[in-house]
């Protein structure tokens, strides 16, 4: 059977195929005045996510299928409150053999050894002997080459941006670019060299913090405990300690900011940026994420041939989308 995905299906039609199952959660309600349960799920492949529910007993009760299990499906698309949902009307657990993984995980759309020589580049550029030799030491070194082999795969986010393979290294090459043009801007009290290496490694403990070889990219123990700033400022820490001579108060910068990049605690921030670096680097690692956001929103909007995305409920708000960049007449 050939593959069905997610952005092709649309309201009215009949859902038929094989997708992973990334969250799968049960809800108590009451029918005809008695207690009932309903399955609602989220299913995915590597071009999106739909919404799925059951309320038949029988589906509800199947419990021979979990969250990262790849299922077949049959159901109607309906519209839920302006976005698709697919009300499922079969529901059994498929064997890895009848699915091919590439229609799962998505691939970052640019060749990961061309990116990996990309962030080689950025290395070379870095002119402080202290940041050059901890940057070569986690990238390059063999007792490091686990590590930098997960970087070139693991994503960047499990759903919100860069949430493919190859998406961490993408990511954060983005956030060395952006860095890197606010030195040439506005740079006369940055450090570039300081900023290069904490776009290099603001995210790089994602590598523990999601289990890449996950279809929904799920969260690792460590991950779910401790979180990627946690262990991206223990990582630093580490590589400082291992880099001979480093200065004390750059290698303390240099872990704020990884630990504060998120820039607020509402957004999960540990810390909020306390040096001008700091700043720069939150600011460069929000510009990607969250055009790669609006980008996402952007095509999908474009695929359905619609004018306007539907309501978003991260920015709380619809965005109108034009093909080339210009306002089509009405």
């Amino acid at each position: 059977m050939k593959k069905v995905y997610v952005k092709d299906l649309t309201v009215g039609t009949t859902a038929q195929g094989h997708f992973s199952v990334l969250e799968k959660r049960y809800i108590n309600y009451q029918r005809n005045g008695a207690p009932a349960a309903g399955l609602v799920m989220t299913l995915g492949d590597k071009t999106g996510r739909i919404s799925a529910v059951a309320w038949n007993e029988a589906l509800v009760a199947d419990g021979t299928y979990k969250q990262d299990d790849i299922v077949e499906i049959v159901g109607r698309v309906q519209d839920y409150r302006g976005d698709r949902q697919i009300y499922l009307e079969a529901v059994r657990k498929a064997a890895l053999s009848e699915i091919d993984p590439a229609d799962f995980s998505g691939q970052a759309p640019r060749p990961v050894q061309e990116m990996w020589q990309e962030l080689m580049g950025f290395i070379g550029s870095v002119k402080d002997p202290s940041l050059t030799w901890l940057l070569r030491r986690f990238f390059t070194d063999a007792s490091y080459a686990e590590e930098a082999d997960l970087f070139r795969k693991v994503p960047a986010g499990r759903d919100v941006h860069h949430a493919y393979i190859g998406g961490l290294l993408e990511h954060s090459l983005e956030v060395a670019e952006y860095v890197d043009h606010m030195c040439r801007v506005q740079g006369s009290m940055l450090n570039r060299d300081l900023l290069i290496a904490g776009a290099l490694l603001h995210d790089a403990a994602k590598i523990w913090e999601y289990d890449f070889k996950s279809f929904s990219f799920e969260f690792t123990d460590r991950g779910r405990l401790l979180g990627h700033l946690v262990m991206g400022t223990e990582l630093v820490g580490r590589l400082v300690a291992e880099t001979p001579d480093f200065p004390t108060l750059l290698g303390q910068e240099l872990q704020h900011m990884v630990i504060s990049h998120h820039g607020q605690k509402e957004w999960g921030s540990a810390e909020e940026p306390k040096t001008i670096n700091a700043v720069a680097l939150h600011l460069a690692d929000l510009s990607s994420s969250r055009l790669a956001q609006v980008e996402r929103i952007v095509k999908d909007t474009l695929s359905n041939d619609e004018r306007w995305s539907p309501w978003d409920r991260r920015f709380e708000r619809s965005f109108m989308v034009t093909g080339r960049g210009e306002p089509r007449e009405e």
